[in-house]
């Protein structure tokens, strides 16, 4: 069996926003899986050495900025530049997101539909009510947002952090495929090399 993606991403994370569509298409190009994994910012930045984007200094905030823009221009994604809702508890989405690919479904869309509500809609994803809002949007249960509380849940979650450690994942989106890493959604294109 061919390596899958494995990928590391933030819900709230404009950058993996920008790369989830062409992560998943590359997937499919290559006919492999892409395995989601979202996992908590404080422990990535903690084991990479990042801060928040409060912390950092006002010269990295004012670049991140016009390298949103450029990106946002450059792969015809339009985005928010300073959504209501961010920075945002995304706890609950991320797990809710761990509770439908514990039920064997993919989470492909409600993970595409829980970013855009941050970067598109004005939607806060720490409310219950925007979480399940997006899984009836993608044809899904409501019944996995209480399921997002279930200990087994949160115990995938704490997973997923712990396999970002052990990946090195020090920032996302981050992109693994067999023992190479690929930081970004710019790297993409080397992520489509790898599979080829």
């Amino acid at each position: 069996m061919p390596d899958p993606i494995i990928h590391y991403f933030f819900v709230q994370s404009p950058w993996s926003f920008f790369g989830f569509r062409r992560a998943v298409e590359i997937a499919e190009k290559h006919g492999v899986e892409i395995m989601h994994k979202p996992c908590r910012a404080a422990d990535v930045w903690e084991h990479g050495g990042g801060v928040p984007l409060a912390k950092r200094p006002k010269a990295r905030q004012q670049y991140r900025m016009a390298e949103l823009k450029r990106w946002s221009a450059h792969l015809g994604i339009p985005i928010n530049l300073q959504p209501k809702f961010f920075p945002v508890d995304e706890t609950l989405a991320a797990r809710t997101i761990i509770a439908v690919q514990d039920d064997g479904k993919d989470a492909s869309a409600l993970v595409e539909t829980l970013m855009g509500d941050v970067w598109l809609h004005e939607r806060d994803i720490a409310e219950p009510q925007t979480i399940r809002d997006a899984l009836i949007k993608c044809d899904l249960s409501a019944e996995y947002l209480e399921n997002a509380d279930l200990p087994a849940i949160a115990g995938i979650y704490d997973a997923n952090c712990q396999a970002a450690r052990d990946h090195n994942i020090f920032g996302v989106p981050s992109y693994v495929v067999g023992s190479e890493l690929f930081w970004g959604q710019d790297r993409l294109d080397f992520v489509d090399r790898a599979l080829s």
